[in-house]
């Protein structure tokens, strides 16, 4: 499959680069001090974010620990652990994200660049916040 451009703009740029059942993986671009995602978690794959270039930060389990991640540094959160993420410092920012199994995310972008509303495994914060940070694997 070829790059599949989902947006792209000076502020934002989203690129997918693998699509399938098993695994999505899409390249962004983003400026900063930019909220990407609010609180919510998914019930049946794992969503991991490897940073390029600048930094994100992110809210992560139930107990809401902040943490900031550059450049080479992963975060993994896998079925029940509660996620938000921004970009953070003063240069834009670039990551990977990998969203294993794919859990309809890469029709959920595209439905987002055709103006389609579609449902895909993502879901509020659960009652009492989900898993704990320490379930989810965080590279520095």
């Amino acid at each position: 499959m070829a790059s599949e451009v989902i947006l792209q703009s000076a502020e934002r740029e989203i690129v997918i680069l693998v699509a399938s059942g098993q695994v999505t993986v899409t390249k962004t671009r983003c400026v900063p001090g930019e909220q990407i995602a609010g609180p919510h978690v998914h019930r049946g794959h794992t969503d991991a974010f490897y940073v390029l270039e600048g930094e994100l930060a992110f809210e992560i389990g139930c107990e809401r620990q902040t943490i900031t991640i550059s450049a080479g540094g992963l975060v993994a959160a896998p079925p029940g652990v509660a996620h938000s993420f921004r970009t953070a410092g003063h240069v834009p920012a670039r990551w990977l994200t990998i969203h294993a199994e794919d859990g309809g995310f890469a029709a959920f972008l595209r439905g987002m660049r055709d103006g389609v509303e579609v449902d895909w495994d993502i879901s509020p914060v659960p009652p009492g916040g989900g898993l704990p940070a320490g379930a989810a694997t965080i590279t520095r």
